[in-house]
């Protein structure tokens, strides 16, 4: 697969039949996000996944219209933030609204330079090493440099078009 071939899709399935389709597939729901000249930056995501562990690393998928993606390049970190069930509304906080009114209300601490939401029952902060684009998002790898967890169950999910209780 050459890297031209990664920017162009074949035709034949709809941007809505597609859509339709994959939320028919759960998926974990987290929140990255970034730090920035004009303040932080964030936004909902649900293509997470684990991609190392010698060393600990993390890939997301971020659109390429983002500004949390660009954000995330210019600084060269940022953080995965999993929600658990209880801050679910985060998540659509997150994905709607400007910059500035998906943090309003929203309680973060730094870490290594990145913003962290405190709600977060999981939360990675990352170094960026490297990324590309696909078609109209970038994956982007990051090297885990710091972690917290807690056992607050559940996760949200995002299934059938919605949030929904995860494990």
């Amino acid at each position: 697969m050459t890297p031209e071939s990664l920017l162009s899709a074949p035709a034949g399935v709809s941007s809505e039949a597609f859509r339709h389709a994959v939320t028919r597939l759960p998926t974990g729901v987290a929140v990255v996000t970034a730090s920035g000249p004009d303040g932080p930056a964030g936004c909902t995501v649900n293509a997470v996944m684990s991609l190392s562990l010698r060393p600990p690393a993390l890939l997301v998928s971020l659109s390429t219209a983002s500004r949390t993606l660009d954000q995330v390049l210019t600084s060269g970190s940022f953080a995965v933030n999993v929600l658990p069930w209880s801050a679910r509304h985060l998540a659509r906080q997150f994905a709607t609204g400007t910059a500035a009114q998906r943090f309003t209300g929203v309680s973060w601490q730094p870490q290594h330079g990145v913003p962290v939401l405190t709600a977060a029952s999981v939360a990675a902060v990352c170094d960026v090493s490297s990324s590309v684009r696909v078609f109209d998002h970038t994956l982007v790898a990051g090297a885990v440099t710091w972690t917290r967890t807690d056992d607050r169950p559940p996760t949200v999910l995002f299934a059938g078009g919605q949030y929904q209780v995860g494990g």
